[in-house]
C-alpha cells in the first residue's frame, strides 16, 4: 500500500498539491484524475522521489519514503513501476537520459557500458 499523506508541493510562489492525502491499496487499479495543470504529474513524481515534497509524507507499505536517505529509497524504487500516459518521457530530461534511467537506477554498468546500451535501444527504433 502507498499512502500519502498532508502532502504539499510548489514551485517558487506557485502552491501546486496542497494537504494531499490518499491511500493506494496493493492489488486494485488506482488512478489520479484530474484537469490538465491540476497536479497529478506533480505528485506522482513525488510519490516516486523526483520532487521533494515541502511537508508531508509517502509511505510504502509502512516504510516512509520522504524520510529515506538515497540508498534506501534506491531499494523501494526496484518495487515501483510508472507508464505513462502516451509514452511520455520524463520532461525534465532528453531522450538518452530518459532510457538511461533505470540503468543508472539499478545497474551496474559503466557510464561507457550504459551509452552502448542506450544507443543499441535508440537505434532499434531510430
Amino acid at each position: 500500500m502507498i499512502e500519502i499523506k498532508h502532502l504539499d508541493k510548489s514551485f517558487g510562489d506557485q502552491q501546486i498539491l496542497y494537504d494531499i492525502n490518499a491511500n493506494f491499496e496493493k492489488g486494485k487499479v488506482n488512478i489520479i484524475i484530474g484537469q490538465s495543470g491540476s497536479g497529478k504529474s506533480v505528485l506522482t513524481k513525488c510519490i516516486v522521489g523526483l520532487h521533494e515534497p515541502e511537508n508531508g509524507s509517502v509511505i510504502f507499505d509502512g516504510r516512509d519514503f520522504t524520510a529515506m536517505d538515497r540508498v534506501e529509497r534506491k531499494d523501494v524504487r526496484k518495487e515501483i513501476g510508472m507508464l505513462f500516459q502516451a509514452s511520455a518521457l520524463f520532461d525534465s530530461m532528453n531522450v538518452e537520459e530518459n532510457v538511461m534511467f533505470p540503468l543508472t537506477m539499478f545497474g551496474k554498468q559503466t557510464k561507457k557500458e550504459m551509452l552502448h546500451r542506450v544507443n543499441f535501444c535508440l537505434e532499434r527504433v531510430n
